[in-house]
């Protein structure tokens, strides 16, 4: 019942008390850890991420292009996509995924997700890589809902916080995404930012740590996990994408203010 009361005011969440700030920010990534059998010894790339406001949804593109040397110094490179256009009430989604290794084309995931009602089930068709539907439990979120609904939390003063989201980027449901918010890191060592930085000013800021249970496995392992230093207009000074063998550290390096559309 405690949750049904957020569910509920979720899709005033992004117009009200939480604002999120159209951008396009770019980060470069390096290795941060790996680990033994792992067999990775270096990483680098660089994230762009873009979130467009378009009225009433909100346009997201994600694209990371990483370099990767093992210790038998063998070379590869992947590059990731992702785009969605989720509507700002919070029920509705498209999206499209593409995973490239080597150039060549290993996953492409394409199709779309409604919700009945806000807090209700919903269902996620896919039309690539082949026609597949399934439905999606009751208080399923997508994910720049979820976002705002997190940074709502944290101006609350909560340190937890668990939902159900569902963001196309895999064919078997949505993760069970458990959020554990605290101070935000300190931003040692960290790179000068370029553009419009005064996005970056007077603005509160948390660490937020997310795990990512498939469906069902609350008590295994989560699939992977990302740390983000995150302020409170949804701008990420910093990332931490940890997949268990290895983790790569995103830093921020250019910041640009996109154009809010006149509705």
């Amino acid at each position: 019942m405690l949750l049904l009361g957020l569910w509920i005011s979720v899709a005033d969440a992004q117009q009200q008390d939480v604002v999120l700030v159209p951008h396009r920010a770019t980060y470069d990534m390096k290795l941060s850890v790996a680990r033994p059998n792992s067999g990775i010894i270096e990483v680098s790339g660089r994230m762009v991420i873009e979130n467009v406001d378009s009225c009433d949804a909100w346009e997201v593109k994600q694209r990371i292009k990483l370099k990767f040397l093992r210790n038998d110094s063998e070379e590869f490179s992947t590059d990731s996509s992702f785009t969605s256009y989720e509507t700002k009430d919070g029920l509705g989604l498209r999206f499209s995924v593409r995973n490239i290794q080597d150039d060549e084309v290993e996953e492409e995931l394409r199709g779309h997700a409604d919700l009945v009602a806000t807090g209700g089930k919903g269902r996620a068709t896919f039309t690539l890589p082949e026609a597949r539907s399934f439905e999606l439990p009751a208080g399923t979120l997508f994910p720049t809902t979820h976002l705002a609904l997190i940074i709502r939390h944290a101006r609350d003063g909560d340190q937890s916080a668990s939902y159900s989201v569902f963001d196309g980027a895999r064919l078997d449901g949505a993760f069970q995404v458990n959020a554990v918010i605290g101070r935000p890191p300190r931003a040692t060592g960290a790179p000068a930012v370029r553009g419009d930085v005064g996005l970056l000013r007077n603005q509160p800021a948390w660490g937020v740590r997310f795990a990512f249970f498939a469906t069902g496995d609350h008590g295994a392992n989560p699939e992977y996990e990302l740390a983000l230093d995150l302020l409170g207009n949804g701008v990420a000074r910093s990332m931490l994408l940890d997949y268990g063998d290895f983790a790569v550290d995103a830093r921020l390096v250019q910041l640009q203010a996109l154009p809010r559309p006149k509705c």
